[in-house]
């Protein structure tokens, strides 16, 4: 298999494998690179599907229950804490091997920008996905950092772009702007970038509307930059690409905010400025899904009243312990971020953190969102790749997200030998 001097990794946060089926939507970067590649009918997410599991996975080739990320948000039991691994606001490390890792045992250069979980992870050139600025200016490499300053880049706005989402076009030019600068100064051996937009407007507007539709072809036409740029650098033939999404979108109607449910059951107790000042339960939502924590000091009978309460709500589905291998997910007692038990919402519901209405009336409305069961339809990601070591015309019919980092271990001939998921062979030549 001819191998490729530079593997390129672009994450399009929400791109549904729908997307690359329908004709009437505006990817030409997209389709370009179909046209001379391989792709999966659809990549079935992590659970729960929404970002920072999945991309953890996407760049160990395991489930959550071996790397440790087990939501956007989890509630710690060692820490007594909630956690937040969205933005990177915590320092707690991926327990499992990565791509890095292993290019950086060869002696070769990775650059990483806007990728999620890569805070104090040694990566030479790497802006990880933050939304204070005050990460930003923390943990982006040094020098990277200067050189865009250099430029004239406004990064001191990288914070504030990252955490609005009608300004995620705007840093997602800022992490365009990173990639062709390393592509014109030193090009890595493996490049990951990540994207942020379409997922932004899928939440904001729905799946489906002009608005997601502006948000897609605006990321396509990045993606076309950023392939012009490797063609412009005389890398093209040398270089593969993989571009996929982390996972798909449903549209959603009803939403149940966990923790208020748990404040009427007078589980929760706040002061007067909605501050938490004690907790005897807890539930971390994560979009289609959640873990609801039993924590010390509850009543006895406190686990099988919230299993019936929340079993009684319309679209919610209690998953126990028994299911959670299946799910990619450990045992409570294997993790401290691990519910007792799982709240797995139908396409059409979704779960939030919000202890009072009054919290969740100042948050963003989503109209579409993830996290649910990785099986739906609607939840499968897109996968495309090209470039040497891929065959053209072919589809792969059955592709799990454990499955793109040993595939880009063995593009980059190197192997991921804690991999749960398998190379994609049929794809290579």
């Amino acid at each position: 298999m001819k191998r490729p001097q530079m593997l390129v990794m672009v994450s399009i946060d929400g791109l549904r494998a729908a997307t690359l089926d329908d004709p009437g939507v505006p990817i030409p970067a997209l389709r370009s690179l179909l046209a001379r590649g391989a792709r999966a009918r659809g990549v079935r997410p992590a659970f729960p599907s929404v970002t920072w599991p999945c991309h953890t996975t996407l760049v160990t080739g395991v489930a959550p229950a071996r790397h440790g990320v087990l939501g956007n948000h989890v509630f710690d039991r060692a820490r007594g804490e909630v956690v937040s691994h969205y933005g990177d606001r915590t320092s707690l490390p991926i327990a499992a091997e990565t791509l890095w890792d292993r290019v950086h045992a060869t002696g070769d250069r990775v650059a990483t920008l806007c990728w999620p979980k890569t805070r104090g992870a040694g990566i030479a050139d790497n802006i990880p996905e933050f939304y204070e600025q005050e990460l930003f200016e923390e943990y982006a490499s040094p020098e990277l950092w200067r050189e865009l300053r250099q430029r004239g880049l406004p990064l001191e706005r990288y914070g504030a772009w990252s955490t609005c989402h009608p300004t995620n076009p705007m840093q997602d030019w800022l992490t365009l702007e990173a990639a062709m600068h390393l592509l014109a100064t030193r090009p890595p051996r493996l490049m990951l970038v990540h994207f942020l937009t379409l997922d932004a407007f899928q939440h904001d507007y729905g799946v489906g509307t002009a608005e997601a539709k502006w948000a897609l072809a605006h990321v396509d036409a990045l993606l076309g930059r950023l392939v012009e740029a490797i063609r412009g650098a005389a890398r093209l033939d040398t270089t593969t690409i993989m571009a996929f999404g982390d996972h798909g979108f449903v549209d959603v109607d009803t939403t149940y905010h966990g923790n208020q449910l748990l404040r009427e059951a007078g589980l929760i107790d706040l002061n007067g400025t909605g501050a938490i000042t004690r907790r005897h339960a807890w539930v971390a939502g994560n979009g289609g899904s959640a873990h609801v924590y039993v924590l010390d000091g509850a009543p006895r009978t406190t686990a099988a009243r919230l299993r019936e309460r929340f079993a009684a709500l319309r679209g919610i589905d209690v998953v126990e312990p028994a299911r959670f291998e299946e799910l990619g997910l450990p045992a409570p007692t294997e993790h401290p971020a691990q519910g007792d038990f799982v709240l797995v919402a139908d396409a059409g519901f979704q779960i939030t953190n919000h202890a009072t209405l009054e919290a969740a009336a100042a948050a963003p409305h989503y109209r579409a969102t993830h996290g649910h069961d990785p099986l739906l339809p609607d939840l499968a990601a897109a996968l495309v790749m090209a470039g040497p070591g891929v065959r053209d015309g072919v589809v792969v019919e059955d592709v799990a997200m454990i499955d793109v980092a040993p595939t880009a271990a063995r593009l980059l001939g190197l192997a991921l030998p804690g991999a749960e998921g398998r190379v994609l062979a049929e794809a290579l030549g």
